[in-house]
C-alpha cells in the first residue's frame, strides 16, 4: 500500500512542475491541490496503530516522516510553476507598458521591424518604423511613382472609436492646408475598409526626445532647433491654428543635421514639426470636450492645466518647456500626472542656469519668460525668433549693479556664485576636485573688499610640504590673484578659518574658529598680527561663528558660546561688547546667533531666543526697528544666520545650511526669499557706492 502511494505522490508531483508551460494559474492548483491531499492521506495512514505497527508491535515513525516530506516537495511544484507564471506576467505587462510610452517616429529612428498585415491596393508596405500609444508608422512605397513614404496606421483598438477616427483624419487635414519647411508634409489621408492612414513624408531622422536623452543637443543646437521650431509655429498660428502639443516626442530633427563640425549650422527644413492629432483653431472643428484637459502633462501649459479656453500663447509656453529641457537635460516639473498638472499650475521651475552654468543669462531669461504664469507675460514668437538670432549665446559678465550678493554654495560645479540683489544668477566659478586649478572644498567663509575682489577660505588640514594655501584671492570674474595662510599653529597659519571680513581700510580679518583668535592681514596676504583667545573675558571668545567689518574701521565678532557681540578697533583692542537679557529679572542672556553692520554704523544682531533682528542706533546704541525671522521648514536654526545690508537700507539675512536669503525693508517689512537652490555655506554683499567716511 506504502508503495502505490508513494509512487503516486511522485506522478503528481512531475506533473505539477510541467503544467507551467500550459496554464499555472488553474491546473497547478488542481494538480497541487490533489497532491497535498494523497500526501494528508498517507500521513495519517503512517499514524495509525495498526498500520504503524508491524507484525511484532514495533512502530514505524518513519514511515509518517517520508510522507510529510513528499508533501512539503509537493507544494514547492504547485507554487514554482505558479512563481514563474507570475514573473512572466509581470514582465509581459511592463514590456506592453514600454511599448505604450514609446513615442511615435515618422522617419527612420525608431526601430524597424516587419509589417503586419496591412494590405493596401496602391502601397508597398516595406517595414514598420516607428510604433507610439496609438498608431504605428510603416515605410512604404506608392506604386503609381515608385516614391517612399511614410504610412500612419490607427492600432486596431482605436478604429472602432468614431471620435478617434476623425481626430486622426482631421490631423491630415490641417496637414495638408500647411505648406512651411519645418512642418511635416500629408500627401493625402483615406481608409480601404477599416484601415485609415495618413501619407506623408518619410523624414529619415529621429525625435527630439532621443537627442535630449543622449546629450546629443549642444547649447548652439538648441537655439537653432528653437528658431525653426519657433518659425513653424509662428507659422500655423498666422493659419489660426494652435498646436496644443509641443514636446520634444513631436519635433523631428533630420539625420546628420546636428553635426559636431557644425554645431551651429542647421539647414532649412532640418527640423520638422509633426503630429496635430489634437490641434485645434477657428479654421478646425473642435472634438474635444469643454473643460478636458489635452496635451501633455509635463509641457501644458497652466490654462491647458486648468481646462481653460487657451490660445497660441499655450504653445509658446511649451515651447518653452521644450527649450528649458534642452539646455538642462531634463524637464521643469517631474512626478505623476495630477503632480505635474498642479505643479504647472502653482509653481515655477529652478531656473536653468542653475542646472547648467553654461547657460548664457539671456538664454535663462528668455525660458523663464517663455514659460509664465501669466500669458500675458509671454514673448510672442517674432520675439523669440529676434532674441535667438541676436547673439543671444554671447557671455556677458558686466557686473554693474549698484550691489551683489556674493554666496558660497555647497556644491561642486561653480560653488562660488555672484548674483543681483533680486537674486539673477550673474556669475559663477569655481571648481570641486582634485588639482591645481581646483578648490579641494566648497569655501566655508567667503569677503569682499572695496575693489570687488573675493577673498575664500578652502580649509585644510594638511601640513608641511603636501599642505596648500588656505586663503585664495579671486578677481570677480573667477580669475585667482593670490593665495596664503597654511594649516598650523604658527603666526599666518590656521587651524579652522570660519569667518572673513574685509574692511575698507585695508586689512582683511580671519576668524579661526579653532584656535578662538582673530588674524590680521593686509589685502596683499601679509600677516600684520592677531588678537583674541580662549575665555570668557573681555576681548576673549567661547565658540567664536562670525565677524564683519564696519565702515568707520571697527571690527565685530559673534562670540556664540558667551552669547554676546564684541566690538575691536582697527588693531584688534577691545571696545565694547552687546548682549541681552533673557528677562528683566534674569542674569540669563539671549542666544545671538548673527551680526552685521551698515554703512552708517548701524549694529543688526540676531536674536535666536526670540526669532527677532535687534538693531542699535549709534551712538547710544538705542533699539531700533525689529525683524522677525520664522524658521522655514528643515531649517537647522543652531546655524549662523549671516546677515547684510545694502546701501538703501534693506536687510539680507541668510540662515546657513538652507538655501534661502531673505529680504526686508529698512523699517523690517519682509519683500520676499532669494532662492539659492543649493546649501548656503556663507555670504557677503558687495556695495559699490564710496562709504561715508
Amino acid at each position: 500500500m506504502t508503495g502505490f502511494v508513494l509512487l503516486l505522490l511522485v506522478v503528481v508531483c512531475v506533473v505539477g512542475f510541467y503544467s507551467a508551460r500550459a496554464t499555472p494559474t488553474l491546473l497547478s492548483l488542481i494538480v497541487g491541490g490533489v497532491g497535498v491531499l494523497l500526501a494528508s492521506g498517507a500521513w495519517l495512514l503512517n499514524l495509525e496503530p495498526n498500520y504503524a505497527s508491524g507484525a511484532n508491535g514495533t512502530a514505524h515513525p518513519e514511515r509518517a516522516v517520508s510522507a510529510l516530506v513528499i508533501s512539503a516537495l509537493i507544494l514547492v511544484a504547485t507554487l514554482v510553476p505558479l512563481e514563474v507564471y507570475t514573473v512572466r506576467k509581470r514582465r509581459s505587462v511592463k514590456r506592453n507598458q514600454q511599448t505604450q510610452r514609446a513615442p511615435t517616429l515618422v522617419g527612420l529612428g525608431g526601430k524597424a521591424g516587419k509589417p503586419d498585415s496591412v494590405g493596401l491596393t496602391r502601397y508597398e508596405v516595406l517595414e514598420r518604423v516607428g510604433i507610439g500609444g496609438m498608431a504605428t508608422v510603416f515605410k512604404a512605397r506608392r506604386k503609381d511613382d515608385q516614391r517612399f513614404v511614410a504610412l500612419k496606421i490607427p492600432q486596431d483598438k482605436f478604429v472602432a472609436d468614431a471620435r478617434f477616427v476623425r481626430r486622426f483624419h482631421r490631423e491630415a487635414e490641417v496637414l495638408m492646408r500647411l505648406n512651411h519647411p519645418n512642418i511635416v508634409k500629408v500627401f493625402e489621408h483615406s481608409n480601404e475598409g477599416t484601415t485609415h492612414f495618413i501619407s506623408m513624408e518619410l523624414i529619415e531622422g529621429e525625435a527630439l526626445e532621443n537627442l535630449i536623452e543622449t546629450r546629443r543637443v549642444s547649447l548652439e543646437q538648441s537655439v537653432q532647433v528653437m528658431i525653426h521650431t519657433a518659425d513653424a509655429l509662428r507659422y500655423i498660428h498666422k493659419q489660426g491654428i494652435i498646436h496644443r502639443d509641443i514636446k520634444p516626442g513631436n519635433i523631428m530633427v533630420l539625420r546628420n543635421a546636428l553635426r559636431a563640425d557644425n554645431p551651429a549650422g542647421i539647414e532649412v527644413g532640418s527640423v520638422k514639426l509633426m503630429d496635430f492629432g489634437i490641434a485645434a483653431g477657428k479654421v478646425l472643428t473642435r472634438l474635444t470636450m469643454t473643460g478636458a484637459r489635452v496635451g501633455t502633462p509635463v509641457y501644458m501649459s497652466p490654462e491647458q492645466a486648468r481646462g481653460n479656453k487657451i490660445d497660441h500663447r499655450t504653445d509658446i509656453y511649451s515651447l518653452g518647456l521644450v527649450f528649458y529641457e534642452m539646455v538642462t537635460g531634463q524637464t521643469a516639473f517631474k512626478g505623476g500626472y495630477e503632480a505635474v498638472v498642479q505643479a504647472q499650475i502653482f509653481q515655477t521651475p529652478t531656473p536653468p542656469r542653475q542646472h547648467n552654468l553654461e547657460v548664457p543669462q539671456k538664454v535663462n531669461d528668455l525660458i523663464m519668460r517663455m514659460i509664465e504664469k501669466d500669458p500675458e507675460k509671454r514673448p510672442n514668437l517674432t520675439d523669440v525668433i529676434e532674441q535667438l538670432e541676436s547673439g543671444i549665446l554671447r557671455q556677458e559678465t558686466r557686473l554693474e549693479g549698484p550691489a551683489h550678493l556674493v554666496l558660497s554654495l555647497n556644491t561642486r560645479k561653480g560653488p562660488l556664485r555672484i548674483l543681483s540683489l533680486s537674486g539673477n544668477l550673474e556669475h559663477s566659478f569655481g571648481q570641486v576636485g582634485i588639482g591645481s586649478d581646483k578648490l579641494p572644498i566648497a569655501p566655508v567663509a567667503i569677503a569682499c573688499d572695496p575693489d570687488f575682489h573675493i577673498y575664500a577660505s578652502v580649509f585644510e588640514n594638511r601640513s608641511g610640504e603636501a599642505a596648500s594655501n588656505i586663503i585664495r584671492k579671486f578677481s570677480n570674474d573667477g580669475k585667482q590673484v593670490l593665495s596664503f595662510g597654511r594649516y598650523g599653529m604658527n603666526p599666518g597659519e590656521f587651524l579652522y578659518p570660519m569667518a572673513m571680513a574685509a574692511s575698507h581700510w585695508g586689512q582683511l580679518y580671519i576668524l579661526d574658529g579653532e584656535s578662538h583668535t582673530v588674524q590680521r592681514y593686509s589685502r596683499d596676504g601679509e600677516f600684520l598680527g592677531k588678537f583674541g583667545s580662549r575665555g570668557k573675558g573681555l576681548g576673549q571668545f567661547d565658540d567664536p561663528r562670525a565677524i564683519v567689518a564696519g565702515a568707520d574701521g571697527r571690527v565685530y565678532v559673534l562670540d556664540y558660546g558667551n552669547r554676546r557681540v564684541q566690538r575691536f578697533d582697527a588693531a584688534g583692542e577691545f571696545i565694547q561688547r552687546y548682549s541681552f537679557k533673557l528677562r528683566p529679572d534674569s542674569s540669563d542672556l539671549r542666544v545671538l546667533d548673527g551680526v552685521t553692520v551698515d554703512s552708517t554704523g548701524v549694529t543688526y544682531i540676531s536674536d535666536a531666543s526670540s526669532s527677532k533682528i535687534r538693531t542699535l542706533i549709534p551712538p547710544a546704541g538705542k533699539q531700533g526697528p525689529t525683524f522677525t525671522i520664522e524658521a522655514l521648514t528643515g531649517e537647522d536654526t543652531t546655524q549662523v544666520m549671516d546677515l547684510a545690508v545694502d546701501a538703501q537700507g534693506h536687510l539680507y539675512a541668510a540662515r546657513r545650511g538652507g538655501h534661502i536669503i531673505r529680504k526686508f525693508t529698512p523699517d523690517g517689512t519682509f519683500v520676499g526669499n532669494i532662492e539659492t537652490y543649493n546649501p548656503i555655506q556663507n555670504f557677503a554683499l558687495f556695495i559699490r557706492e564710496p562709504v561715508p567716511s
